[in-house]
């Protein structure tokens, strides 16, 4: 009997991206599943979400923590399938998607990655990303093993129980970080995991500098949480580790040299090629501002809850 599968989706004011999502889902090529939105908008999500047929989408309003993990994870433990599919809201799958990872799953695998793909790239900031992704994450098998998470994640929902579910963060709300740390998690307790590179996902990017300064300057701040809440940094080291960031690149920022030479190494896996070079060196510099300025606020966030 085909096992039946959750997806789990959630959701903080997607309703720009939501709607292509859950289209995408509908045209799976599988009859045994579900999709949970697990919802914290103010926006018209909820909305879009209740258009859908109930019996297949189902609308949670979140109501256990707060942030994206915590929203994950009421989906994991509201989830009927024995095997769950996370997804972000602006992620898309191709219509036999369960039907390729199920022979991994029958064949012993606990959680299963997968490749991604940019696909609005006539924005140079999907470009930029796209590019990084390509860069950093060859198909190679040193590069495989140390990830544990992708686009497109899925695991054994028992496994995810077991391993005490996504981190969320204590005492503030983990928002970059949580998903790599969770897939750490399971390879530590010995599950096993599958990379398939010939399975395909893809994804939106921030079109947009304010949307794109916003997304890094969250892995910033994610940088100095997992550093206090995975890796048990005392914020003593956390201030000084920043503040030793904080005058190494910002002396960096004053200087073309570096932003330029990045720049030049990734316009390579454009397919623009030397035409992105200084779009995407400049891309480059804004992105290290935003990574330390968001360095600096998961500072001043963890001194604000009471970390010492």
């Amino acid at each position: 009997m085909p096992p039946f599968v959750s997806i789990i989706i959630p959701t903080y004011d997607e309703a720009a991206d939501i709607r292509d999502t859950l289209d995408s889902l509908m045209a799976l090529d599988y009859a045994d599943y579900e999709v949970l939105v697990v919802d914290a908008s103010r926006d018209a999500t909820p909305e879009i979400v209740q258009t859908y047929p109930p019996e297949r989408v189902r609308l949670i309003r979140q109501s256990r923590g707060r942030g994206r993990a915590a929203a994950r994870n009421e989906g994991l433990l509201a989830a009927r399938g024995g095997i769950v599919i996370i997804l972000n809201a602006d992620v898309r799958l191709p219509r036999d998607f369960i039907t390729r990872l199920l022979p991994h799953y029958n064949a012993g695998a606990d959680y299963v990655l997968v490749e991604s793909r940019v696909t609005n790239v006539e924005h140079a900031t999907a470009r930029y990303v796209q590019a990084l992704h390509e860069q950093h994450y060859p198909a190679r098998t040193e590069v495989e093993t140390q990830m544990n998470w992708t686009e497109g994640f899925s695991c054994r929902r028992d496994a995810a129980i077991a391993v005490g579910l996504i981190p969320e963060g204590r005492p503030v709300p983990l928002v970059a970080g949580e998903d790599g740390w969770f897939g750490e998690k399971l390879a530590m307790a010995g599950y096993r995991k599958v990379f398939n590179h010939n399975v395909l996902v893809t994804h939106v990017m921030p079109p947009d500098l304010p949307g794109f300064w916003r997304q890094r300057a969250g892995r910033g701040q994610g940088v100095a949480q997992i550093w206090f809440m995975r890796d048990g940094w005392r914020f003593a080291r956390i201030a000084r580790a920043v503040a030793l960031l904080w005058v190494l690149s910002g002396a960096a920022l004053l200087l073309p040299v570096p932003a330029l030479q990045r720049g030049w190494r990734l316009c390579q896996y454009s397919a623009r090629g030397k035409r992105d070079w200084l779009t995407f060196a400049a891309l480059d510099w804004i992105e290290s501002a935003a990574n330390l300025w968001g360095l600096a606020y998961g500072v001043r966030e963890l001194w604000q809850a009471g970390v010492r």
